[in-house]
């Protein structure tokens, strides 16, 4: 009689007891706050390389518009590109470059991006002409870049390429200047 007595002293003591309430709302309130700390340090590291991404293409265009860059193919506009972008990794092989006259009638175009195949060594094809003097210019720039944290946070809602890398896009366009 006395074990049953202390085993139901012992259950009564437990439920009545506070000092796990405490944990109780760590463990149910952390990954939240996980979540958005997550999110919050992903969606800035985005924000930046797309920043970058496009001031590195706008300062290079800026050369090709005035006319500073000489004979510009497509290997020099992406070095250049890259150079300028700073915090793009492995940006020579993962970025590419479009350059198209617009016309009047086509204007600008409606396809998607062409980017790098990250999974396979095949390289998209260069859509790629520096046109002539007074044409009008588009210019696209692609590059796949990796999440910080694929599976946590924003990293893990993000639309994502073949490889598991976010697809990033910056585009412009210019008259080409006498």
């Amino acid at each position: 009689m006395t074990f049953t007595k202390t085993i139901f002293s012992k259950v009564l003591e437990f439920r009545d007891a506070n000092s796990g309430a405490a944990t109780v709302e760590f463990v149910m309130i952390f990954p939240m706050v996980l979540w958005l700390v997550f999110s919050t340090f992903e969606l800035g590291w985005l924000t930046t390389r797309q920043m970058m991404l496009a001031r590195g293409l706008n300062l290079t265009i800026r050369d090709l518009r005035l006319d500073n860059i000489e004979n510009p193919t497509h290997a020099k506009l992406k070095q250049l590109v890259c150079e300028r972008s700073l915090v793009l990794r492995n940006c020579l092989t993962s970025v590419h470059i479009e350059l198209v006259p617009l016309t009047l009638t086509a204007g600008i175009p409606q396809t998607a991006s062409t980017c790098v195949d990250r999974t396979g060594e095949i390289e998209p094809v260069e859509n790629f002409s520096t046109g002539t003097l007074e044409d009008i210019m588009f210019v696209r720039a692609c590059v796949i870049v990796d999440i910080m944290l694929p599976g946590m946070g924003i990293g893990a809602a993000l639309t994502k390429d073949a490889s598991g890398g976010y697809i990033m896009v910056a585009s412009s366009a210019f008259k080409r200047e006498p």
